[in-house]
């Protein structure tokens, strides 16, 4: 039976950017695949690892409108080895999510896998937790929860890529940067805001129908990150140091998500929407702001920035 899996972003993502205690595995992908995709990972000497499990009210969150008509229903999967499933149109954070579960961020802190120094030992001499520190992304306060990043007008070709030819699926989720947010979090209060993104979905179907050889993964732009102002002695100190370590290493951020073997979502329904949450393994990259790795071919489109977490039936194995 075919039920909802998700990939991750914001990295990230998957890995939206992690060690991941899901079934992740490093990347095989060859990113210079990519037609419609402007950006691959970065390398980088910089690095922290998050994950938000759904059990712990974190994670991903994805939903489309049920009626078939409606414009944010989503297209029809066509690549091949696919299952034919609706794209979710909306993506979103846990803490954006339209159950408005209480969730403040989508991810905790897990470890620094490179670098950030200066954040690790402020973190150790003030006795913070990596559990203590987490990121979210959604609606800003005070906006719907449909504000948050989507599939624009869902026109093959631009907002995603696809052929029934080719086993590579491309996707481009977008929002009004002026209603939507990521950050860096303390106990779920904002400490730096990063600047918007798009978020780039990649599905591979693999060689064959079932899920085991698929691979897929969530990219953002390397943006910059700010400090939120009126912070007390400790997280000024906090967002200080975190922000330190970004600027010595190119003065940018990119989430990073690259998962296989999606797990089984929770799948709820409130109408008019379908939703599911997945877990979010997510890589925190540091990297130039202007200096975003291209794939060798990319198509001459223009189309809206985009930021968000998708997501699709498991195959049958």
């Amino acid at each position: 039976m075919r039920t909802y899996s998700i990939s991750i972003f914001f990295g990230l993502s998957t890995a939206f950017a992690v060690g991941i205690p899901i079934a992740a595995e490093a990347a095989t992908f060859d990113y210079n695949k990519l037609q419609l995709i402007p950006v691959k990972p970065i390398e980088t000497k910089n690095s922290l690892s998050f994950f938000g499990d759904p059990a712990n009210n974190q994670g991903q969150t994805v939903f489309f409108n049920l009626d078939p008509s409606a414009p944010d229903r989503g297209h029809t999967e066509i690549s091949l080895n696919s299952p034919g499933n609706i794209a979710p149109y909306y993506g979103t954070g846990r803490n954006g999510s339209p159950e408005q579960s209480g969730a403040t961020s989508a991810a905790s802190l897990i470890g620094v896998d490179q670098g950030f120094t200066n954040f690790f030992k402020y973190m150790t001499d003030n006795n913070i937790s990596f559990s203590n520190i987490g990121i979210g992304y959604g609606p800003k306060s005070g906006q719907d929860f449909t504000d948050t990043w989507n599939l624009g007008d869902d026109k093959l070709g631009e907002d995603w890529l696809a052929s029934p030819t080719s086993t590579l699926e491309e996707r481009i989720y977008s929002a009004d940067p002026d209603e939507v947010e990521v950050f860096l979090s303390y106990n779920g209060q904002k400490i730096v805001d990063f600047g918007y993104t798009p978020f780039y979905a990649i599905l591979e179907y693999g060689d064959t129908p079932s899920i085991q050889d698929d691979f897929e993964a969530i990219l953002s732009e390397v943006v910059p990150a700010t400090k939120v102002t009126g912070l007390d002695s400790l997280l000024n100190g906090l967002a200080n140091a975190f922000l330190k370590d970004v600027k010595k290493g190119g003065g940018g951020i990119q989430a990073v998500s690259e998962i296989t073997a999606v797990p089984d979502p929770s799948v709820i329904i409130k109408d008019p929407f379908i939703i599911a949450n997945l877990p979010l393994p997510l890589s925190l990259r540091v990297g130039s702001v202007k200096t975003v790795p291209e794939p060798s071919f990319v198509l001459g489109l223009l189309f809206l920035g985009t930021l968000g977490a998708v997501s699709r039936r498991k195959k049958a194995i």
